[in-house]
């Protein structure tokens, strides 16, 4: 047997033969490998106890019939005092009873009767102590099993305590990135809100309209599958739509847009750049700021700047022409004259394909309905004086030059009010221009 424990070190088990004649001792050791056992003979009981107090003993081979102190005495010692060393019995047949208290007061492990058959005598052993070195491995295993569980026990104290102080780490920088992302976010509302202001200062063309705008831009977005931060950008986009208008001159931005050339539209439409480079440096804006900057690429791609068509352009972009072209057209702000909801859309979607996204046109026909806003019926157009009709409804105030009220928005003309206004425009020699549905 070439035993190790944890098949590492090998075993050189101490064993001790017990025995009152030599010859018989000797012929032991002879037959014991040396590289296996380390022998130690003894001639008598109290000789072998002696040398067991001081030397470890892993198995001991006794005979049985030893004057002073027999095999069965002898091995009931060591039973209660070295409970561990394997306890083996030579013995004869004669000496059944010997064995008899042998095996209930020496609790031997093993007996080999005289005269012994080498092979067997070694596979004794060799069974006996493999038992042993199993329980010494397992033993082993138990102390390592023990020692790994309280080292386990101080690494999970350890790491409970370090799980709490990260916790506790991550939730003071959570609230502090929770605290910084509202500053950040009151900043941004803050620049939004200096922007509007100046826009409604300025007087530009759609800022009286821009909340509308915005919420158009919303009621399309939501439709789509997009996230609520691309939607809040979006509706922030139509707010400040016009915010580079603050850069251009203030002949151009009070001009009506239907009163400009085409030139001066295209001067005009620079605003949208203007307000590129005014909002893209802050971060926060950069998304807002490149919708307002394509909001009038055409969605054909014929000029555009970008050179982009279709999918290409910014969603946000392409949702803020229609939204803020069809609230143009309601309030009369692209033209002289204002449309009715059916109006507007119809004149959106027969530039669909080639000026919007007809995509989204489609989901400006949901989302108007979601507008509380005040819409004619029906499409406003001119009429001069001269063509004047009983039945007509006013749409707007009919002023004089001087802002004298002659008639208020909503009147019905009649044959007297036809006069009245005919009257004062022959007689002020002034060009009244009265706005009607159609």
């Amino acid at each position: 047997m070439n035993a190790a424990i944890n098949n590492q070190t090998p075993i050189v088990w101490s064993v001790l033969c017990l025995d009152d004649e030599p010859s018989i001792l000797r012929s032991l050791k002879r037959i014991l490998p040396r590289d296996l056992y380390q022998v130690h003979l003894a001639e008598s009981g109290h000789e072998a106890l002696a040398l067991m107090s001081e030397t470890p003993i892993d198995l001991v081979i006794s005979d049985m019939r030893m004057p002073e102190m027999s095999g069965a005495e002898f091995l009931e010692k060591v039973a209660n005092q070295y409970p561990d060393t394997i306890r083996i019995l030579l013995t004869g047949y004669s000496d059944i009873q010997s064995t008899i208290a042998a095996v209930n007061y020496g609790r031997i492990h093993r007996y080999v009767q005289k005269p012994w058959e080498t092979q067997e005598l070694l596979d004794c052993l060799d069974q006996e102590l493999e038992k042993k070195r199993l329980k010494i491995e397992n033993q082993r295993l138990v102390e390592l099993v023990s020692a790994q569980n309280e080292e386990l026990k101080f690494l999970n104290a350890n790491l409970e305590k370090k799980v709490e102080q990260r916790t506790l780490q991550i939730k003071k920088a959570l609230a502090d990135l929770q605290k910084s992302h509202k500053q950040v976010k009151e900043q941004v509302r803050a620049i939004i809100r200096v922007f509007y202001n100046l826009l409604c200062l300025k007087g530009t063309h759609g800022s009286a309209y821009a909340v509308e705008i915005s919420q158009l831009c919303l009621h399309i977005a939501n439709q789509l599958d997009l996230t609520d931060i691309e939607i809040m950008n979006i509706k922030l986009a139509g707010l400040l739509n016009e915010v580079g208008v603050l850069c251009l001159e203030e002949q151009l931005v009070s001009k009506p847009l239907y009163h400009m050339s085409s030139e001066e539209f295209d001067a005009y439409k620079s605003h949208a750049q203007l307000a590129f480079k005014a909002m893209s440096p802050v971060q926060h804006l950069s998304s807002i700021a490149f919708s307002v900057s394509n909001q009038y690429e055409r969605y054909d791609g014929k000029n555009n700047m970008s050179g982009k068509s279709g999918s290409e352009i910014p969603i946000g972009a392409r949702i803020l022409a229609i939204a803020r072209d069809y609230i143009y057209a309601i309030h009369g702000v692209s033209s002289d004259v204002r449309l009715s909801q059916r109006g507007a859309l119809d004149v959106l979607r027969q530039k669909a394909d080639f000026i919007y996204d007809p995509d989204l046109v489609k989901h400006l026909e949901y989302a108007v309905t979601y507008m509380d806003i005040d819409q004619l019926e029906k499409n406003e157009r001119v009429v001069s004086t001269p063509n004047l009709m009983s039945g007509m409804k006013l749409t707007r105030d009919v002023m004089t030059a001087a802002k004298i009220l002659l008639l208020p928005e909503g009147h019905v003309l009649t044959s007297q009010t036809i006069k009245r206004i005919q009257s004062y425009v022959e007689s002020s020699n002034e060009i009244l221009r009265v706005y009607v549905l159609e």
